[in-house]
């Protein structure tokens, strides 16, 4: 029987490593659909760059592509 709760717990501990970690974006705001839209409204009153949009961009792309994932890699 404590083998069967061993296995269990090398399971969920394998489950739980292959889930992809949230970006520091994410980390912060909660989601970056949230972080995006902050970032726009502060854009929309002037207080940014106007190429801040093109970031914002890139960004996107950052979290969704998973790129950020490699600093956890060192």
């Amino acid at each position: 029987m404590s083998g069967l709760r061993a296995l269990q717990r090398r399971v969920a501990k394998l489950e739980t490593a292959r889930k992809p970690r949230p970006s520091p974006i994410v980390i912060l705001c909660g989601s970056f659909d949230a972080f995006a839209d902050a970032t726009y409204a502060e854009g929309e009153a002037g207080k940014l760059a106007g190429d801040f949009l093109h970031i914002l961009d890139h960004l996107r792309d950052w979290n969704e592509g998973g790129v950020w994932a490699l600093a956890y890699a060192c």
